[in-house]
């Protein structure tokens, strides 16, 4: 089991999924579910190349994460 941080952003009518511990690895879908999926199975595949070829899979570099709010 790996667990990550990844980001879901709105680009016009499409959304894009990506992980910082991951670069160059995105998913893309007209939902957000559907972007999730993507960089989920992206993330998949990353990691069982990681394993295949002896590579380091990618470690979890964010410890807390939080949307905020201000208020100006």
């Amino acid at each position: 089991m790996y667990t990550y941080p990844i980001t879901v952003e709105r680009e016009g009518r499409k959304y894009w999924a990506y992980s910082e511990d991951f670069p160059g690895v995105y998913g893309l879908g007209n939902s957000i579910e559907e972007a999730k999926a993507s960089i989920l199975e992206s993330m998949r595949l990353y990691i069982e190349e990681c394993r295949a070829t002896h590579r380091p899979v990618p470690r979890a570099r964010t410890v807390y994460m939080e949307t905020v709010s201000l208020a100006l």
